[in-house]
């Protein structure tokens, strides 16, 4: 009994992830025709998607929770990428510093379009919004250990506020990577890791060197 109730608890998981794949597909679409979240309906995505609305509200009880199964997934991925930053030792270089803000930003580029629906969400659905801050306060607190750490250790300038400087840094990414590198070219890519480089490097270890 127990494998079957498995097997069963399976096969929705997998009919889920098909069915917000398909709707994710819509939504990514409009969102890059210049549709913003708010304005898409359920109605219109269930029919583009070629899922009934019935199915959508088995799985799903609002355009919210599409967006929440999604982004709790991609919110890991960015959070993995973040840990090769913030794993840096004394011993890291200018050119380690640059591969690990160009995970983070490889890791999150792809999704772009999709983190604008989320942000835009954030705005009127409370439980949308509760993930967000999470997010933002979990990297804040990251970057935060990781500039205490390297105080301690000698690699990071301890003039620095670690609180109000990973605030203005974390956020400052924010933004860019939502404003600046979901629109870049490859070319232009190089170019925005290379200054967001600059800021970090000489922001918290060239001080210290």
């Amino acid at each position: 009994m127990p494998s079957v109730t498995r097997k069963r608890q399976g096969s929705r998981a997998d009919r889920r992830q098909e069915i917000r794949g398909k709707l994710l597909a819509v939504v990514e679409r409009l969102l890059e025709d210049g549709e913003s979240f708010t304005e898409i309906s359920v109605e219109r995505m269930v029919s583009e998607a070629g899922v009934s609305r019935s199915t959508f509200y088995v799985y799903f009880e609002d355009k919210g929770d599409l967006l929440t199964a999604w982004f709790e997934e991609i919110r890991a991925e960015v959070t993995e990428a973040a840990d090769s930053w913030w794993a840096l030792t004394a011993e890291a270089t200018r050119d380690d510093v640059r591969a690990a803000l160009d995970r983070i930003v490889k890791t999150y580029r792809p999704h772009t379009t999709l983190m604008a629906a989320v942000y835009d969400a954030a705005a009127y659905d409370a439980n949308v919004r509760e993930l967000v801050t999470e997010m933002m306060d979990s990297n804040v607190a990251g970057l935060r250990k990781h500039i205490k750490a390297g105080q301690k250790a000698g690699f990071v300038d301890d003039s620095l506020l670690p609180a109000q400087t990973a605030g203005w840094l974390t956020w400052m990414a924010e933004r860019g990577l939502h404003q600046l590198v979901r629109t870049a070219t490859p070319a232009e890519l190089d170019k925005l890791i290379d200054a967001y480089t600059d800021i970090v490097w000489n922001t918290l270890y060239a001080p210290a060197r």
